[in-house]
């Protein structure tokens, strides 16, 4: 059973005529009375009696005539709600953002773009670092900031920023480390810190990292039991606020830092998303300051 024939059927009991439901349709009568039998024979009912040059619905065809017109009304509802939805998207900004450093002033950056774009939408959405490219490709998102950049050929990514790295210390007795700490020095002691750190098992040899989303634990781990936290930027800026005692070194000589990729579908037919890509592109890079040892 197919929709058409459910129209073709409900159009031909309205006009009880086979002629005049054909050109209100802008079938042939042919066309139409076939389709018309091929449904009597899916139903395994007849419809339809002749009476004198009209037709008449039977009274199998009065029961079927209410369900055809439920079936066509919800059909028309759904089709309606889906062009609603793809209407949404089409004004829909979709966005992965992975936390760091720069994540409130990318923040920023969105909320400056959507005051100079009336009528965009925007929703945030969590992603695997592993699914973000899928996303992409399958177009669930429009705009990936990540560490991870895509080489996908459908996909085109840009360098944001550098996502820094410092040590933290009390430094005592039992915990004293230079400005430059080699990697045996820095494994030396117990390491906290308060997100995971991005490549971590390329990056130490150790894999016992304790992560504590708590920056009063790690405090007191740092105070009272000679951890040394590695944190970013602005995990450490929260953290000397609180107690600035601490000793801050740059983890740059080692290399451990990781950059951030602003990615987009390169044919993304939402203009939109490639004047937010370029203004992100274009803002971003000099934005980030070290913080000073």
């Amino acid at each position: 059973m197919e929709i058409k024939q459910l129209k073709y059927f409900i159009e031909t009991a309205r006009q009880e005529h086979m002629t005049e439901a054909a050109l209100s349709l802008n079938v042939a009568q042919s066309a139409l009375s076939r389709q018309i039998n091929l449904l009597e024979g899916d139903l395994g009912v007849k419809l339809f009696n002749r009476v004198g040059r009209n037709i008449k619905l039977t009274d199998a065809g009065k029961l079927f005539y209410e369900d055809a017109i439920t079936i066509i009304e919800a059909v028309e509802k759904s089709r309606e709600k889906i062009n609603e939805e793809n209407i949404q998207k089409k004004y829909t900004l979709n966005i992965h953002i992975t936390r760091s450093d720069m994540t409130s002033k990318v923040l920023q950056s969105l909320n400056q773009f959507l005051r100079h774009n009336d009528g965009v939408e925007f929703n945030i959405h969590t992603l695997d670092e592993a699914s973000v490219e899928e996303k992409l490709l399958d177009e669930t998102i429009d705009i990936v900031i990540s560490a991870n950049k895509s080489n996908h050929p459908d996909v085109k990514s840009a360098l944001l920023f550098e996502q820094n790295y410092y040590y933290v210390f009390r430094a005592s007795n039992s915990v004293q480390l230079p400005t430059r700490a080699s990697l045996n020095e820095l494994e030396e002691f117990p390491l906290v810190a308060y997100d995971p750190v991005y490549d971590r098992r390329e990056l130490f040899r150790r894999e016992d990292i304790g992560i504590y989303k708590d920056m009063t634990i790690i405090q007191h781990l740092l105070i009272d039991h000679g951890h040394v936290a590695i944190l970013t930027h602005e995990e450490t800026k929260q953290l000397t606020y609180s107690y600035p005692n601490f000793t801050v070194h740059s983890l740059n000589h080692l290399n451990i830092k990781h950059p951030m990729y602003v990615s987009m579908r390169s044919d993304n037919q939402k203009t939109f998303v490639g004047r937010w890509y370029n203004q992100l592109h274009q803002s971003f890079s000099p934005l980030f300051q070290p913080y000073s040892d």
